[in-house]
């Protein structure tokens, strides 16, 4: 057995390819070493300079696993330092798990130190953030199923199905069977797509479009290999991205206090709810306080709550008590008084005490359940034409939890034909044709739009599927899948139509 006392093996990233992105613990490894395995496929060489001259290094692309352990072994035996190098960060399809799983078996002591990946230094070249308020918060790291395969569920059009930030490694050499998966996952064509092919290298290069013509960029640059990393996810998309409330001067911290008179900083399409009518509900104290500080970013909301939380929150003058039992009264006379409804509670008792008073998807209010912690915000009815969508996500960014939409066009970032109409304050004439245009959306159809340019240049301009209409003359000549028309009257008994006004 051998003793290796103080002596040990070193794995360390050397960072995705420029010299000076090696953190100093790793520069001083690499001076030390007596001898370096590097993976010769994807470390940058460059890094090598800085060991001795006595230093053996050995390219582990030429040998096997098995090798790479002897090499190892003998060398600690005699009292040298061993470094092992891998690209980006190790942890990183690293392949170090095996490595250890044998220097274990020979009781060889290691450590490993961190290094730059190649996904944060392609953020870094192509100048984004990978979350985003209201966009995304999760960022998923993954290949595409090859040679290597990926386990059961964990399949890109699986993944896709989250809508979060995706960074693809080792995945460049079917990027159109990869869009596929993406688009078949849940994906909108037009969601932001970029390519960087060697990331910080002196050669770096960079790709920007959708997946809607990522491929056949590609394809025109040339710039395909395995040191391309594909990153997709609005968040790529800076326009679309909300803003922190870290640094919201109406935002309370531990660092700082927030200014009351400062205007709260939401999304475009979710602001409007700042000045709606919104009636609040909790139960239970914490759902209280929660409802309190939600109520004070809509200028006029009130705040509905039990008899037995009035000694503790008399104080706040939007405010009104019901008595024990009469829950059910409150929510009858406030139904339609009120443009939409907050309840601070479970889901299951919300979906009770409403269930006699929906009517119709066209006149029914905004319906919007959180935890009583505000950690996450779910739209729960009349997602569209009363807005509760747009309301769960300025819950969201008011409480900074997470909204929960399940729409399918808010899915795929798609502006359905009928929230658009309720965001820009029209009516829409014949609601049994909101179903039939949403879903020709979502497929992609060919839909014309006869309403004012700025609005169709506002939402839907950069969709190659549909077009903007001047005159009715225009839409015989264009042989479209579905019609949407605002303030004109438009029948055809062949073309579906959305009337608008």
């Amino acid at each position: 057995m051998i003793d290796m006392q103080n002596n040990k093996i070193i794995f360390a990233g050397a960072g995705p390819g420029a010299p000076d992105l090696i953190t100093l613990r790793c520069l001083k490894a690499i001076e030390d070493a007596d001898l370096i395995i590097y993976a010769g496929s994807l470390v940058n060489p460059e890094v090598l300079k800085y060991s001795r001259k006595s230093c053996r290094i050995i390219d582990s692309a030429k040998i096997s696993l098995g090798e790479i352990i002897d090499l190892m072994r003998k060398t600690v035996s005699r009292g040298e330092k061993v470094l092992r190098l891998h690209t980006g960060d190790p942890a990183i399809y690293g392949a170090i798990g095996e490595q250890m799983t044998e220097l274990d078996k020979l009781k060889i002591p290691y450590e490993v130190i961190p290094g730059v990946s190649s996904v944060f230094a392609s953020a870094a070249a192509l100048k984004t953030e990978l979350t985003a308020p209201g966009v995304s918060q999760t960022v998923i790291l993954t290949r595409q199923a090859g040679r290597t395969p990926v386990p059961h569920g964990q399949e890109i059009a699986n993944l896709a199905r989250h809508g979060a930030t995706m960074a693809i490694f080792l995945s460049s050499g079917d990027v159109n069977g990869l869009v596929e998966e993406l688009v078949r996952g849940g994906y909108s064509p037009d969601t932001p797509a970029s390519v960087v092919y060697r990331a910080s290298w002196k050669d770096e290069e960079i790709t920007r479009g959708t997946l809607n013509d990522i491929d056949s960029k590609l394809k025109k640059t040339g710039f395909i290999g395995r040191q391309a990393m594909i990153i997709v996810g609005n968040a790529l998309d800076r326009d679309m991205c909300g803003k922190s409330l870290l640094y919201d001067e109406r935002f309370t911290h531990g660092y700082r206090k927030a200014v009351k008179t400062a205007k709260p900083v939401f999304p475009a399409t979710t602001n409007v709810f700042s000045n709606r009518k919104i009636a609040i509900y909790a139960i239970t104290a914490e759902g209280a306080e929660t409802a309190i500080k939600l109520s004070s970013s809509i200028k006029s909301s009130k705040v509905f709550l039990p008899f037995r939380q009035k000694d503790k929150f008399d104080k706040n003058s939007g405010t009104e008590f019901f008595g024990e039992g009469k829950f059910d009264e409150v929510l009858a006379r406030t139904w339609n008084k009120f443009e939409g409804h907050i309840f601070l509670m479970a889901t299951g008792i919300v979906v009770r005490k409403i269930s006699k008073l929906v009517d119709s998807k066209t006149s029914d209010p905004a319906v919007v359940v959180c935890d009583q912690k505000g950690n996450f915000a779910i739209s729960l009815l009349s997602g569209h034409i009363g807005g509760a969508n747009r309301l769960a996500k300025f819950a969201a960014e008011a409480l900074g939890g997470q909204a929960v939409v399940t729409t399918a066009t808010d899915v795929q970032n798609l502006m359905a034909f009928d929230e658009m109409a309720s965001i820009e304050g029209w009516k829409v004439v014949n609601p049994e044709k909101i179903k039939v245009l949403n879903s020709m959306l979502l497929e992609g159809r060919k839909i014309g739009l006869m309403i004012p340019r700025d609005i169709f240049n506002k939402y839907y301009s950069s969709k190659k599927n549909l077009s903007f209409l001047s005159s009715p003359d225009k839409i015989s000549s264009g042989n479209f899948d579905g019609l949407v028309i605002r303030g004109k009257q438009y029948k055809s008994s062949r073309t579906p139509v959305l009337l608008l006004k």
